[in-house]
């Protein structure tokens, strides 16, 4: 777990510097050492802090949080509590189970007073290619909010678009295999969630975002004048029609049920390049996004290596959510 080791005289200036960026690891307490203080960050945001050291924290102070049953005790069942939540910007979005629907205004004034934000949500899930939410609001009020993380700044309304905090890993990782000069095709944008990173981080000479949902543009357009990007090419549509041919040296497939779209980003290629392929994957069959990409390269005469197989994260039980790098050639 790592941190940057500052002067005490520096420590509030670093602090500011890691919140603005959404790079401070808020598990984790500032800690001091003679003259010195370390101050918590997430993994792969050394690079903002050069000229500082950058420590290996052997044993962390974590951050004692109020306990949500202690917050409920009396009020909820225990058993229907909720034991997870995700906060975006200054909004918490919750997941009920369905007997803990009724006590669902307790859970959010709760939640609110455990973490300081403006509203509260219940998510019932995502549908459709256009991944649009349906939530339900149980404490505070509003949607929109503005989330800080990388060094990036995303808008948007959590009743319209998605954020998956899951992924931010993923976002930055990619980011940083961009090399100098290339052409991204994103293909299924979103907000910016991998166009706005590459474009912050990376070198790229130009990236096609493209999205199909109005409300997923309209943020992805504001979110590019907030982070002050450029080379940033937004494209409203279907990706299946309206991705550009010939273009590319690599295509980011950040959608996890794409696997149809294998054969527009074989064709987005300059000939040959990277394909960034995500999918939502049973254990039992975990190599099928490989034979996936396999058989698509096959059949429109191409070759492929398979670079990367890894993880993303856990989508539901015995469900991952898995991520293929391939170069196409």
């Amino acid at each position: 777990m790592k941190a940057v080791r500052v002067p005490k005289s520096e420590a509030e200036q670093v602090r500011k510097l890691a919140e603005k960026l959404g790079v401070k690891d808020k598990s984790r307490r500032i800690t001091a050492f003679g003259d010195y203080v370390e101050i918590p960050i997430v993994d792969g945001a050394e690079k903002f802090f050069e000229g500082y050291t950058i420590v290996e924290q052997k044993n962390p102070v974590f951050s004692k949080k109020k306990n949500l049953k202690e917050v409920l005790k009396g009020k909820v069942p225990e058993e229907l509590i909720p034991t997870n939540y995700k906060v975006i910007g200054d909004i918490v979005i919750v997941k009920l189970d369905e007997k803990a629907k009724k006590y669902a205004k307790a859970i959010g004034e709760a939640l609110m007073q455990i973490n300081p934000c403006k509203a509260v949500w219940c998510d019932f899930g995502r549908f459709g290619m256009k991944r649009k939410p349906k939530m339900e609001l149980i404490a505070g009020e509003g949607s929109v909010t503005e989330h800080k993380e990388n060094g990036c700044r995303f808008r948007l309304d959590v009743t319209k678009v998605m954020f998956s905090l899951g992924n931010q890993a993923e976002r930055m990782r990619v980011a940083r295999l961009v090399e100098d000069g290339e052409i991204v095709v994103d293909m299924f944008a979103g907000i910016g969630y991998f166009s706005i990173p590459i474009a912050v981080h990376s070198k790229a000479k130009r990236i096609y975002a493209i999205e199909i949902n109005p409300d997923s543009y309209h943020f992805l357009l504001k979110n590019m004048r907030l982070n002050g990007v450029e080379n940033i090419i937004p494209i409203l549509g279907d990706s299946q029609f309206v991705t550009p041919e010939g273009v590319a040296d690599r295509v980011v497939m950040g959608h996890i049920y794409c696997h149809d779209y294998l054969y527009t980003a074989i064709r987005a290629l300059r000939g040959e390049g990277i394909i960034h392929y995500h999918e939502s994957t049973p254990e039992a069959v975990i190599d099928r996004p490989i034979r996936r990409v396999k058989k698509a390269c096959g059949k429109m005469g191409k070759k492929c290596e398979i670079l990367n197989f890894k993880k993303v994260k856990n989508y539901s039980p015995g469900v991952y959510h898995v991520v293929v790098d391939a170069r196409v050639y």
